[in-house]
């Protein structure tokens, strides 16, 4: 009985490796060379499709998670940078045939690796005092409190702000449903009671007036649409002339997130975060963040004696 390859690939798979080969070969590499880059650029296509991402959605974030999930598979780090490097080569390969495609292996060795530290925190009741504090009185204030009550009692994404859909809303339940998406998982969380009283008088009254053209869209501009990008923009102007250390949603989030850590465990908060990976949610641990931060405190070059040097 003849032994399985270790690297063995779906047709569909392979027809993009053809591609692949071939530009390696036009660049002179030998054929050991060819056959070890397009085993590993097929483990890693292999890899997409059972997280269900494309290579030209892929980024920075999911490679992480592919050196972690290389990790649990029993790679080391040379294996796991050789793979990288083919990665970085096979997103090179692709920038031909589609300049604007994104190269999320760049620059990445796994020594190199920066875990991206959630900075500027802010504290939940300084958030609280933000939402209780700002005044209703027109319809784009009314609109907008109800933004702001998503980004600090349930911790939503901009993009997730964009998903939401009337039909989410469970008022008489106090809930609400974020839908999922390719980087993220759906969850369903309770909502604050004063929140149901504003989100009841944005569906009823105000959201009616603002609709412009047929859309299932929750939250929509003042103007009818379904872009909010200015709306957030106009939003955080008036939020920085009275808190000023309040930037953007995603310092909120990074925010909400640490808080909900000091109440709930990991696996509460990994779900109610809609982070498909645990990892991801550990990131925003305080002990973590203490000891990471000691880390950069020690070697900082500006903390260290002349003797050090």
């Amino acid at each position: 009985m003849s032994k399985r390859p270790q690297y063995s690939f779906t047709k569909a798979i392979e027809r993009k490796l053809n591609g692949f080969k071939s530009y390696l070969q036009q660049l002179g590499n030998d054929p050991n060379t060819i056959r070890q880059k397009s085993n590993y650029a097929g483990y890693f296509l292999t890899w997409l499709e059972s997280e269900h991402l494309r290579p030209q959605e892929t980024r920075y974030n999911d490679l992480l998670n592919f050196i972690d999930y290389c990790k649990l598979e029993g790679n080391s780090k040379k294996h796991i940078n050789s793979k990288l490097r083919s990665i970085r080569n096979y997103y090179e390969y692709l920038k031909k045939q589609n300049p604007d495609i994104i190269n999320p292996a760049l620059n990445l060795h796994l020594k190199g690796i920066k875990q991206k530290l959630p900075s500027q925190l802010i504290s939940f009741s300084r958030l609280e005092d933000l939402y209780q504090s700002f005044e209703t009185v027109t319809d784009r204030d009314k609109r907008n409190k109800v933004i702001l009550g998503l980004l600090i009692y349930q911790g939503l994404t901009t993009e997730e702000l964009h998903q939401l859909e009337v039909n989410h809303l469970e008022l008489k339940k106090g809930k609400i449903h974020i839908p999922g998406n390719r980087r993220r998982k759906g969850r369903t969380l309770t909502l604050k009671p004063f929140q149901i009283l504003d989100l009841y008088e944005y569906e009823i009254k105000i959201r009616p007036k603002l609709l412009q053209q047929e859309t299932d869209q929750l939250i929509i501009s003042m103007e009818g649409n379904r872009q909010l990008k200015n709306s957030l923009h106009h939003l955080f102007c008036r939020i920085r002339k009275t808190h000023p250390e309040i930037q953007n949603p995603k310092q909120i989030r990074a925010s909400v997130i640490t808080y909900w850590l000091k109440d709930h465990n990991l696996r509460q908060v990994q779900y109610m975060a809609g982070h498909k990976y645990v990892s991801s949610t550990e990131r925003y641990q305080l002990n973590n963040l203490d000891k990471l931060q000691d880390k950069l405190e020690k070697y900082h070059p500006l903390n260290q004696t002349k003797s050090e040097y």
